[in-house]
């Protein structure tokens, strides 16, 4: 995560804002010919499923992907910019819970710049719900949630029980593609849902300033 002054703003003919922007930790590659691993792979899999089906529940024009994920392809002002403004702009954060994620400190940064949104709309918005729709990727027995981070509730009664033993990861990997698919429709009407309920207001990035670590405390 970054620290840039541009206006979250939009013209007249620019495309649907963002619904969703996906936070993760990118594995990091290993060997004398580094690939992309295998979850990351999967991850980028998820994603397109998760717009797909999403573009299926709302009438999101489709200029541009409907969820912001960030393949970091390089850095420079136009990158950062980019996240930046998917943070101002976006209707809801799904972060993705692996034991990684936990660790990398951009992660942690992104969600404060997410959080500090939600709680400036709530100065004047009161009843505005949470926007951060969290995704497990593993197991929930894998995980040690940061005290900020296990605040958000992320065990549904639409998702059951396996979703929350194995993660969507551990689903694909033991070849469960129908629980798999079945666990992505559920997420995406969620997202769309929560979408629907808190119409987050765009920001300023002015308002990403100092942004800190939130995962590793006071």
């Amino acid at each position: 995560m970054v620290q840039v002054a541009v206006q979250a703003t939009q013209s007249a003919d620019s495309s649907d804002p963002y619904v969703f922007f996906m936070s993760y930790a990118r594995t990091p590659q290993t060997g004398a010919r580094p690939k992309k691993d295998a979850s990351d792979v999967a991850l980028e899999q998820f994603h397109a499923h998760l717009c797909s089906d999403i573009m299926q529940l709302t009438d999101h024009d489709g200029e541009e992907s409907p969820g912001f994920l960030d393949q970091r392809m390089g850095v420079g002002a136009d990158w950062e910019n980019r996240l930046t403004q998917a943070l101002a702009t976006c209707r809801v954060f799904v972060p993705i819970y692996n034991t990684r994620y936990f660790t990398r400190e951009w992660c942690g940064k992104e969600w404060d710049a997410f959080a500090r949104r939600q709680e400036e709309q709530l100065r004047t918005r009161p009843y505005t719900g949470n926007a951060i729709v969290p995704v497990l990727w593993v197991g929930e027995q894998h995980l040690a949630l940061p005290p900020v981070v296990a605040k958000v509730q992320y065990a549904h009664p639409d998702l059951g029980k396996d979703y929350l033993q194995s993660g969507l990861y551990g689903l694909k990997q033991a070849g469960r593609h129908v629980k798999y698919r079945s666990s992505v429709w559920a997420l995406a009407q969620m997202i769309v849902k929560v979408a629907q309920q808190t119409s987050l207001e765009p920001c300023d990035v002015e308002l990403f300033k100092d942004l800190r670590n939130v995962f590793e405390g006071d």
